[in-house]
């Protein structure tokens, strides 16, 4: 049976955390609504000094993956999200009204923030070792992708396996004997490994993933003069965030710390394990998003074969490689 995977619609109820505002700079008449995740974007943004824009406001909502992010810019409740790659797959082939406008990507030798994980002790000690086994991941997610993309380099695929629906992001899955191997992501993964209680299997970092993170706008605000501008303004600071918390690893961490409520060298392990850049949305960028939505049309969970490039404005490129070569 093939699963044809609507996110917007599975992810809707009960995925988002909250809608509410959390503040941004004096009103001057333009608002910028962004989705965040686990308020990672706005905390790097404030801890670089990037969080408060002059001339427009930002109101911020949190979630829980990027599926619910994109159905809310699709019900016109918010106009920038913030994301891995995989999503924007199936928010293309469902037609959703959004473009990717900048791409965050690992810098080369560098880690991941997620990985696939298992029990120490556990027999499983190759992706071989999956087939018959239960793998819990988040359908719709980078972490779905990472699991297929796994899967199909050993000539296997989803169907080899027992997909779980991952009901959260620690290890409560494999503590309880209900995954044998699970994916997890930052902050769970570091504090994970620190405590001995898991063995990674494969990281995320690429070839296993590209390594993407995207700001994805609604063709709304970018069809609105002012809020494109604004929205360029968002691609600088976030380049530049990510540059400073590359660079000043330390002084990031406390902030981070304090937003995972994790210990400080925690968060600087977090922050050192996959450091990231901005980068003008290239042709080898788009190809492999490329790959990706292929992979998913392989596998039968979206119906058609997609043009990758569509999904992609590249209006703000300049603007973010020119972040990473300012003074």
């Amino acid at each position: 049976m093939k699963l044809f995977l609507t996110p917007f619609r599975t992810f809707v109820a009960g995925a988002f955390l909250s809608l509410a505002a959390c503040g941004g700079a004096p009103d001057s008449g333009t608002t910028i609504k962004i989705g965040d995740q686990l308020h990672a974007l706005k905390s790097s943004l404030d801890v670089s000094g990037e969080g408060a824009p002059t001339d427009y406001k930002i109101e911020w909502a949190n979630f829980v993956g990027g599926p619910p992010i994109i159905a809310a810019q699709t019900g016109g409740s918010l106009d920038v999200g913030w994301m891995a790659e995989t999503p924007l797959i199936f928010a293309q082939a469902a037609g959703s009204p959004v473009k990717v406008v900048a791409v965050s990507k690992t810098v080369e030798g560098g880690g991941s923030p997620y990985a696939l994980v298992v029990k120490p002790d556990s027999p499983i000690r190759s992706i071989a070792d999956l087939r018959g086994k239960s793998v819990s991941f988040m359908k719709g997610t980078v972490l779905h992708y990472f699991v297929a993309r796994l899967l199909d380099k050993q000539g296997l695929s989803l169907k080899d396996i027992k997909p779980v629906q991952a009901t959260g992001f620690g290890t409560g899955l494999l503590d309880k004997g209900s995954a044998d191997a699970i994916t997890i992501g930052e902050p769970y993964l570091t504090q994970a490994l620190d405590a001995g209680k898991v063995r990674v299997l494969a990281s995320g970092a690429p070839p296993n993933t590209p390594g993407f993170f995207y700001l994805v706008a609604s063709d709304a605000a970018l069809a609105d003069p002012v809020k494109a501008k604004a929205i360029g303004d968002l691609v600088a600071r976030a380049a530049r965030a990510t540059r400073w918390q590359r660079e000043n690893p330390a002084k990031a961490a406390p902030a981070l710390a304090k937003r995972y409520n994790v210990d400080a060298k925690i968060a600087e392990k977090i922050i050192t394990r996959a450091p990231a850049s901005y980068a003008p949305i290239s042709d080898a960028i788009v190809a492999a998003h490329q790959d990706e939505a292929d992979l998913f049309f392989k596998e039968g969970l979206i119906r058609k074969k997609l043009d990758a490039s569509l999904i992609f404005d590249r209006r703000y490129d300049a603007i973010a490689a020119a972040q990473e070569v300012a003074k």
